[in-house]
């Protein structure tokens, strides 16, 4: 055994647990609870007042998980780079990065006009849009991203359902930027599996139809400080009617720290999500988002993915935005008190 880690609490992803342990070999966790108590290990942590708890995933970032090194993510989504960061070479100690690589927009779409073409895969026609869909498939892209809003042109209905269907087909989930109603129920129209902004155009009625027809909603509500009262009211119905509202900063963008956006937690909870519900949302449930039962998850089998942080989470979510006291990376100590351990190769 490599690691036991004991503290006052241990968040599951799931559901809190009293007087938490987890035991780690390698890069699993192969025990939590009592079963960890009873085992032996090279390094031993025992943190009073503390909450043991998996690495957080946030859903929406850019720059490849460089922004989250030293936090209590472990996870990330990057939603929009260059195709030539696919195959993307994953980081000891870093973050884990799930790429979705460019964009596919139609000519002069977004995000084109606005970031610029290096990160837009132009398609004309239903055949280009399956053939970018299996290239990006082919470079290790885990989600494919399509750019919705009215002020430029979108791909057509047609495209947009090729796109959908060639990525279900290729097990790969489809993620819609939006930022008014038009392109939102464009999205719910042709089958999009999360839109990774909350929608900036209030419409209750159709966050309720988004909700039934169990899209999910990657927040973003910090970003949108432009039409704050929409986006959150937006999220408000939403979550009233079952829906899932995810964790997501959109990191890269001004105005958000980096690491874990402590605002945008508590806009979470502003939206009507209990701190439960925000923790779960960040981790397990964010998990399955990308596919996997193993992260985002304390158990036995899961990746040896965690943070320690001071407190009870459940009285503050925001306690999580701290630097953690201990965080393991795939079970390599990256924090370990004092000490930081930068990640292995990269900028990062």
């Amino acid at each position: 055994m490599d690691w036991l880690v004991t503290a006052d609490r241990l968040f599951d992803g799931e559901r809190m647990i009293a007087d938490g342990a987890v035991a780690i070999t390698g890069d699993r966790v192969v025990a939590v609870g009592a079963a960890a108590r009873a085992s032996s290990a090279r390094r031993t942590r025992a943190f009073a007042n503390a909450t043991i708890l998996p690495g957080l995933v946030d859903l929406h970032v850019h720059g490849m998980g460089c922004g989250q090194v030293a936090s209590a993510i472990t996870t990330v989504r990057d939603l929009a780079a260059p195709l030539s960061v696919l195959p993307f070479e994953q980081r000891a100690r870093a973050p884990r990065v799930v790429p979705a690589g460019p964009f596919l927009a139609a000519p002069g779409g977004y995000p084109a006009p606005v970031f610029g073409i290096a990160i837009t895969k132009v398609v004309r026609g239903t055949k280009e849009a399956r053939a970018a869909v299996k290239l990006l498939a082919r470079r290790g892209a885990g989600v494919i991203k399509v750019g919705l809003t009215s002020r430029f042109p979108n791909l057509s209905r047609a495209e947009l359902l090729a796109i959908v269907d060639e990525a279900h087909a290729a097990g790969l989930r489809v993620s819609a930027h939006v930022d008014e109603s038009e392109g939102t129920r464009t999205a719910l129209d042709v089958g999009v599996d999360d839109l990774a902004h909350t929608p900036a155009e209030r419409d209750e009625r159709l966050m309720r139809s988004l909700a039934r027809a169990g899209i999910e909603i990657v927040g973003t509500l910090h970003v949108r400080r432009y039409a704050r009262a929409a986006a959150l009211a937006n999220a408000r119905a939403f979550v009233r009617a079952g829906g899932t509202l995810l964790y997501g900063s959109d990191f890269g963008n001004p105005g958000i720290p980096p690491g874990v956006d402590g605002e945008e937690l508590r806009l979470m909870r502003r939206a009507g999500l209990s701190p439960l519900d925000v923790l779960r949302n960040a981790t397990a449930r964010a998990g399955s988002v990308l596919g996997s039962s193993s992260v985002g998850r304390l158990r036995a089998g899961a990746s040896a993915d965690l943070a320690v942080v001071d407190g009870d989470v459940l009285r503050d979510v925001t306690r999580v935005a701290a630097v953690p006291r201990l965080l393991l990376v795939r079970g390599s100590a990256a924090i370990d008190g004092v000490r930081f351990s930068p990640p292995a190769f990269g900028s990062c």
